[in-house]
């Protein structure tokens, strides 16, 4: 999750602190902002996938 992870904590530090030496800002990729459901299919759902990933990827280049 996005909101009190701790990769939304080390994007921001890392943003902050040295978003001069980069040659673009830390993107953070994370799950839905739900609870995780019990149900296999729905927790799919809420969890990032391949496809997610790739697109953030190419968005990045």
């Amino acid at each position: 999750m996005r909101t009190g992870g701790i990769g939304a904590s080390l994007t921001a530090a890392i943003n902050e602190k040295f978003l001069d030496y980069l040659d673009a800002p830390v993107m953070c990729l994370s799950s839905q902002e739900v609870p995780t459901p019990y149900a296999g299919t729905l927790e799919e759902w809420t969890v990032v996938q391949p496809a997610q990933i790739a697109t953030a990827v190419e968005q990045l280049c």
